[in-house]
Parts: structure tokens; sequence; C-alpha cells
């Protein structure tokens, strides 16, 4: 009964203002569905980037990062958020301006993430005669030396190890493996670790880049 009431108060009314409620409650009905499917903000994560492009072998200090928020759906575990915790360190790979660094860029054992567990980080020391703009870092390579027997025999060193960073040797490098050479960082298994060892010259390794 008190629907009745009410409709036959405001009838008139909703005739007359039909076309404006109508175009109202349309809104009304898009706003919510828009707010349903664009997210909000939602949670940020402060993360550290470089404020300029940084090369390989560079040692990282406080005015060559800031920090950022990005998504904390798009933040991964590596990504450093301590201003301590990469001030000192040396970058294992080159980076853009605005991009996070990881634990993965800086000399250390955040390199071998991702790779077996008997395997491990050396330097090495590659030939004069390799071009270092075919390297990259990422890329799986056979490394060859030369055997001790007196006869210069080429000989297999390690294979399928893969190049974990590629410091810059500009103005001298702690990687640096003598005047004939240039050097970079492998991850190989321990044994294969033991041969570069028991094989390394002035005159370095020569490598050939796998597929």
């Amino acid at each position: 009964m008190k629907n009745l009431e009410f409709l036959y108060k405001y009838y008139p009314a909703i005739v007359r203002y039909r076309r404006s409620l109508a175009a109202t409650l349309a809104g009304l009905g898009t706003f919510v569905a828009l707010s349903l499917l664009i997210p909000g903000p939602g949670s940020q994560t402060k993360v550290l980037v470089a404020t300029d492009a940084l090369a390989a072998g560079a040692t990282l200090t406080a005015s060559d990062f800031t920090e950022k928020s990005i998504p904390t759906e798009s933040a991964w575990d590596s990504l450093r958020t301590e201003p301590q915790d990469v001030v000192g360190q040396v970058l294992a790979r080159s980076l853009a301006p605005n991009q996070p660094i990881s634990s993965n860029d800086l000399v250390g054992s955040g390199l071998l993430s991702g790779l077996p567990e008997n395997y491990v980080a050396v330097s090495l020391a590659v030939s004069a005669s390799t071009s270092s703009s075919l390297l990259s870092v990422g890329n799986v390579i056979d490394v060859y030396g030369t055997s001790n027997d007196g006869l210069s025999t080429g000989v297999l060193i390690a294979t399928r190890a893969r190049i974990l960073a590629i410091p810059s040797q500009a103005g001298g490098s702690m990687f640096s493996g003598g005047p004939a050479s240039s050097s970079i960082i492998i991850g190989v298994d321990s044994d294969a670790a033991l041969g570069i060892a028991g094989n390394a010259s002035s005159q370095g390794f020569t490598i050939a880049l796998l597929p």
C-alpha cells in the first residue's frame, strides 16, 4: 500500500524527469563497472634504480642510483632496496637509466642465481684476438687453452660455460689478466674451474660462442 502511495505521489515528477534520471543511472552504472575493471594503485614497493647509464665494472656510489616506487606485483626478490647494499658494489653488467638494480647485476654470489648448485664464478682471461664486442652477458661458450706438454696443443678446458659479467677494462680492472688479455666472469662447474686455474697463461684463453 505504501509503495502505491509513493508511486501516485511522485509519478508526475518521474515522468517529467525520466530522461535525466535515466542518464544519471546509466552514468552511475558505467562508473561502477569501470571501478571493477580498472584496478586501483595497489601496494607499491620502493626499489633502487640507476640515475644514468652505468657501465659494467663501475663501482657504485650514492649518486649512481635513486629510489623509485613500482607496483609490488612487478617486483622480484633480487631487486635491491637498501642503499647500503649497493654502495661500493661493482656492476657485473651495464645498466640503462631508470633500470632497477638487482643482485644479478652486481659482482658477487647473486651472479650464480639460476645455475646448478655445483657452479662457481671464475675470472677468465680472454686472448687479445677475441673481440669483446661479440660477447654479451648470458652467452654460452666453450673455453680452449694450450696444453702444458710443450707441444702447444689446443685443449678444451670448459664446455657450455655461461658469461656472467663483462667488467670494464678502462683504466685497469681488478679482473685484468695481463696486458695481452682482458677478462670476463663466467659460471662453470667446479671441475672446469680447476682446469681453468691449471691452464692459466698470460696469453689468455680462446673462447667459442655456442648457440
